[in-house]
């Protein structure tokens, strides 16, 4: 399927009405981990928050669309949040079969939804209430080894750290993690331990959700790590800065 018309949430960057300024922040975004990518190689990224309500879905869904579309990457959206999954909402897709029915029962293909001819998504099937023995499985690992080796991209949407310890354990599967941060909202003690939670060296940066264009010159200050303050649309920029000094 292609995203298109009435098919597109408005809170895409796909979407004709999209403002410009978001979408530039994705592909700055985007440009910030290609670059990473070109010099350690990395393919599996995290997308996690502190809190729920951080926007790290949008953000990684929208962050999919701009490396599939802006920089032609073949791209594999996964949804871990198998206590309350949304990328299906999202995307408007079926989530009948997914990340947790490959985790636990042999399935001879992985159930890959395309969306694009550079993006598949793979919702996160039957709801879990305890996925924490799925995330520790081998099946995990030989599941992402196998992305790896089809897509030059495997983005995967977590819980939200401080709530259950499903993001620490995959960002040990995953190469690098980047942090959703909500502007204005997010406590800068939350945020720091969400960072110790996940490991800082794990981390390659923080997209700095629902800031307001007028402040793109500002900053915070969350201790060690500096955060800038990017441009806004409402509820759906992120701005991309690097996370450790």
């Amino acid at each position: 399927m292609e995203l298109h018309g009435d098919d597109v949430d408005p809170r895409l960057i796909v979407h004709p009405d999209a403002d410009q300024v978001f979408v530039e922040q994705y592909r700055r975004l985007g440009a910030a981990l290609h670059h990473a990518q070109v010099q350690d190689g990395i393919r599996g990224l995290m997308v996690a928050s502190a809190v729920e309500g951080e926007g790290k879905t949008l953000c990684a869904t929208n962050l999919a669309l701009s490396l599939s579309r802006s920089f032609a990457k073949r791209v594999l959206l996964v949804d871990a949040d198998l206590r309350k999954p949304s990328i299906h909402q999202l995307l408007r897709l079926d989530n009948g079969v997914g990340l947790s029915d490959c985790l636990t029962r042999p399935i001879e293909r992985l159930p890959l939804q395309i969306v694009s001819p550079q993006l598949s998504v793979m919702t996160a099937g039957r709801h879990e209430s305890d996925p924490v023995p799925l995330f520790v499985s081998d099946a995990l690992g030989r599941l992402l080894a196998e992305a790896r080796e089809r897509f030059d991209w495997v983005i995967v949407d977590t819980p939200p750290v401080m709530l259950f310890p499903d993001a620490g354990l995959l960002a040990g599967r995953l190469d690098t993690c980047v942090m959703v941060v909500a502007a204005e909202t997010t406590k800068s003690s939350v945020a720091l331990k969400a960072v110790e939670a996940i490991g800082a060296s794990r981390i390659a940066g923080v997209a700095l959700n629902r800031a307001e264009l007028s402040e793109v010159a500002g900053g915070y200050d969350y201790g060690q790590y500096r955060y800038a303050r990017g441009g806004g649309a409402g509820d759906h920029i992120a701005w991309w800065r690097q996370g450790r000094r």
